[in-house]
Parts: structure tokens; sequence; C-alpha cells
């Protein structure tokens, strides 16, 4: 096993692209948008995508074999803000720590999806390595928090991408480095493009102690609060209903969630994917030791079209006065550190087909 690290500053990022690294079918390069976001585009012979380091080390923009799965957004570029809806456009966003959703009635304000999204790291680099899956390009910095006399920890996220492959590998390290221990929420929100037709298949049983819808109420009776709301409640009765992408039946404006609880193979991995009509799958696993949550999220309004086919996460989308009532909080002693895994890409049919199979041991049938 080897690595070799090429570390790189924001200074690296200019209207001119700079190639920082290039090992045959490995390359990562700097280049800076016309917003001055700052991106470094990564890719193999098969896969390339855009990575945010210096916002929020978000996953902007991700092709698998030429084929674009980032969701619709209005938004063809980063814009250099810290508000969420503002720039909501990404394939991939780390949320957490302190929070994770948004807050609810009673609770103090604080950010959507909390500081992540958003972060500024520190120590970012890129370079090439070899483990045992193989030869990969990998990218990663780490983000520090601190608040006096409350909070210390670190969030060191790291992305692999292999050589000849459509599937991204991804960890993230948190470190407590304060002498108290550490309570922790912790979710990625990956957005994939819609498509109509696309069959849900995932790890998780379908009865109320493991499935949770999460209805829209926009708090008016304008045709759209309207129709969201009795979609809602449709699901509510029967969440099978959005197993199966439709626009002419199903209503995702302005969005909905659903929260599922999943049981896992025997590595602990929880496995969800959306089946193409033409052949093939999006596919997300994770290792659901510390998150043993994920939330489907569907935005499809017509200007947008987004799937979370599944977001891992360590509790559901309620606000953090739910989330420790139910015990959802992650604890770290002093000193202490979590790794969290997971892993996201392209599948052809055959790789479709044992992935469906692997759900299906899971489950028992």
């Amino acid at each position: 096993m080897s690595f070799t690290r090429v570390g790189f500053t924001q200074s690296f990022f200019s209207d001119r692209p700079i190639e920082l690294v290039s090992d045959g079918e490995l390359k990562a390069t700097a280049f800076r948008y016309e917003t001055g976001v700052a991106g470094l585009r990564v890719q193999n012979s098969r896969s390339s995508m855009v990575v945010l380091p210096y916002m929020g080390m978000q996953v902007w923009f991700v092709t698998f074999d030429g084929r674009n799965v980032t969701q619709k957004s209005m938004f063809d570029m980063p814009l250099a803000t810290t508000k969420f809806g503002d720039n909501y456009g990404a394939f991939l966003y780390h949320c957490g720590l302190n929070n994770v959703n948004g807050p609810e009635e009673g609770e103090d304000p604080y950010p959507m999806h909390d500081v992540l999204p958003f972060a500024v790291y520190e120590n970012t680099y890129t370079g090439v390595g070899v483990d045992e899956e193989g030869r990969y390009l990998a990218v990663g910095g780490t983000y520090v928090f601190r608040n006096s006399q409350e909070l210390y920890w670190a969030y060191a996220p790291e992305l692999r991408l292999y050589e000849g492959k459509t599937m991204v590998e991804m960890k993230a390290t948190v470190h407590n480095r304060r002498t108290h221990p550490l309570e922790y929420l912790w979710l990625c929100h990956m957005n994939w493009l819609g498509v109509e037709g696309g069959r849900f298949y995932y790890s998780a049983p379908q009865d109320p102690d493991h499935v949770l819808v999460a209805p829209t109420e926009l708090g008016n009776d304008s045709p759209r609060a309207v129709a969201i709301r009795e979609w809602g409640r449709k699901l509510a009765s029967d969440p099978t209903l959005a197993d199966v992408l439709d626009s002419s039946s199903q209503v995702y404006d302005p969005e909905m969630c659903i929260n599922y609880r999943y049981e896992t193979d025997e590595d602990g991995w929880a496995h969800s994917l959306m089946e193409l009509p033409g052949g093939g799958s999006y596919y997300v696993a994770w290792d659901a030791t510390k998150a043993p949550y994920a939330l489907r999220w569907l935005c499809r309004t017509g200007d947008e079209d987004g799937v979370g086919i599944a977001v891992p996460s360590t509790g559901t989308n309620r606000g953090s006065a739910y989330q420790r009532e139910h015990g959802h909080f992650n604890t770290l002693g002093p000193g202490e550190s979590d790794v969290l895994r997971w892993r996201f890409g392209l599948l052809d049919e055959r790789e479709t087909n044992d992935a469906k199979a692997c759900i299906d041991a899971i489950l028992g049938r």
C-alpha cells in the first residue's frame, strides 16, 4: 500500500487550469469558476467529477461513462455564497456535525444542514495511491470547528476514484479534540438526477418500524400546497407508492422526504439503488454502524429534478431536539475518533442484479 500526496492551497486555483496530478488515466486539475469558486476536476477513464475543496468539499458535478448523474437545478456553476438554498446545485454535500437538518419551532436558529456544507478546509491534498482495490486518485482535507468552552472537533473526508471504475469510495474521520465528550449528527446528501421509471431497491423492511414518511406542509391552501399535502397523505398510508418514479401520478413540488432505518449485510453495510429503465442502476452503500438511517429525498418541480436515493444519516430529517430525544446523536469520548464509510456509483446490469440479490438476502426474501 502506498500514497503519493500532493498538497495544494487556494493560490493554486486560477482562470487558467493547472494539472496537479497526471498518472495514466488518473488526473486532477485545479481551476476557478467565473464566480470565483475553486474547483478541482478529478477523473479516470470512466468517471469525472468536480470537487469544491474550499466550499464544503462538495462534489459539484459527476458523470459516469459520459452520463450526467447530477441533479437538475437552476445553478450551472457554484456561487460564492454560504446560504444553502442560494447555491443548491451540487451532487454531494457533507452535513453536520452540531446539527444536521433545519431548526424546528422552539429551537434556536442554526444553518440548514449546519456548518459542513460550506466549510473551508485546511491541509487540502490530492494524489495517487495503491490499496487492496487497486490504483486510485484521492482528494481530501480537514475542517476544524472551534467554539470556546463548548466544542472542538475535526472532520476529514477523503474521496477515492479508482482506475477504470464507476464506483467512488469515500470515508470521513470525525475527531473529538476536546477533553469532554462530543455528541454529533452526520448526513451525506447525494443528489442524483431523477429518471422516469426508475425503480428503488433498498435493504430496509417495508413496515412502520423502518419507514416513516415526513409529509411536506406549506402552510396555506394554494394549489401547490394542496397537491403536496394530498400526496403526502397517500404516501403516509403506503410508502411503496414512491418506489417507482412517475411524474404523472406523484407530487414532489417543492420536495418530500421519507426516512428509512436500514438493515445490513454481515459486514454492517446498508445498500440502496435506483434501477434504470434502460438497464443498470445508480447505487449507494454505507457502513450503517454509525449511520443506521437514510433519507430518500425527492424534488421534481420541472425546474429541479433531484433524487436522494439514500442519504446516509445518523438519524431522521427532524430538528436537533427530536434527534436528541430519540437517541440519534453519536458520542465520542475525549480524543476519540469515528470513521464513516460510504460509496456511490453507476452499476451495469450484472452488477445491479448482484446488488439486488444482496438486498434480497438481507431482507430474507
